[in-house]
Parts: C-alpha cells; structure tokens; sequence
C-alpha cells in the first residue's frame, strides 16, 4: 500500500496526447471521456500507485478554450508533466503552459510525445522553453508506451528531492 499521495497534472496543448498518455502510463481505460469531435472537454483522472505513491494524476484539457480549468486542477498539485507534441513543436500554448507551471513552483517534467513518429532534441526544447539543463526532458510515445514510467519516477525523484531540501 503506499505511503504518499500525490497529485500530478499532465499539460499539454490540443492533440498533444494527454489522455492517452494517463491511460498507458496507468494502464486503465478512462470511464467517462469528455470528448467532442476528438477534443477533450473535461479533466481526465486516474489513481495509480507507483513506488510508495499513491498518485493521483490528471490530464487537463489541450483546447485554448478550456484553459480556466488550469488553476482548478493545478491547485494542490505535487508536480507537473508538460506534454508536447513532437509534431507539431513547441506551441505558443507549451509557452504558455510552462509559465503557468513555474508560476506554481512545483517540480516539473518536460515529456516529447509521439517519438514514434518523430522526435525533438532535449536541447532544442530547452532552448525554445529557456528552461535549465536540471530540467528533465525526455522522448515519450504514449501510443507505444515508450519512456512513460521513466517520466513519472523522474518527477517523483524530483518532487522527492524538493521536499528533502
């Protein structure tokens, strides 16, 4: 049984593969999806346990439009994942999101989705976001189940090294 909870919000813009990326990483089929025409309408949840965490982990909605449930699901959170999509690149929404994230000092993670497709180099992610080299960054495909264990126990260490500090 674990020890901890934690809350962990999955960010990222529209179709950059937040549900998909809860359900793999969790293993659970989401119940209920609020989806219009492939977009999600809602937060997605999942509880989960990983070492001695159990976590609770979100998915906010990628739609601009949704952007006011961003500071419902963020509050109380843990840490925080920004998903982007490898596709696409950075968008103005992952600039927006990233400022969103620090503006809460919580300990994050930067996630490149759908390396199975194609792939961003952690330096130019870095570079484009000015985020620091401390800052993990790491290629995920959350259709293939690729690295998706490896981005939550590295928030996890992180958030567990903040709280040590």
């Amino acid at each position: 049984m674990s020890e901890d909870m934690l809350k962990v919000v999955v960010f990222g813009a529209l179709n950059a593969g937040k549900t998909t990326f809860v359900e793999k990483l969790s293993g659970q089929k989401l119940f209920l999806k609020g989806e219009y025409e492939n977009i999600t309408t809602s937060f997605d949840f999942v509880q989960m346990e990983q070492g001695n965490f159990l976590i609770h982990l979100f998915a906010s909605p990628g739609h601009r439009r949704f952007s006011f449930m961003w500071d419902t699901l963020a509050t109380g959170m843990d840490g925080a994942i920004l998903l982007i999509d490898s596709t696409v690149g950075i968008t103005p929404v992952d600039h927006e999101l990233i400022k969103f994230i620090l503006n809460y000092d919580v300990p994050y993670v930067i996630a490149v989705n759908k390396n199975d497709i194609c792939s961003l180099e952690p330096t130019n992610v870095r570079k484009e976001l000015d985020i620091s080299d401390e800052i993990p960054v790491i290629n995920t495909s959350a259709i293939i189940n690729q690295n998706l264990v490896n981005v939550l126990d590295s928030l996890i260490q992180t958030i567990a090294e903040k709280n040590i500090v």
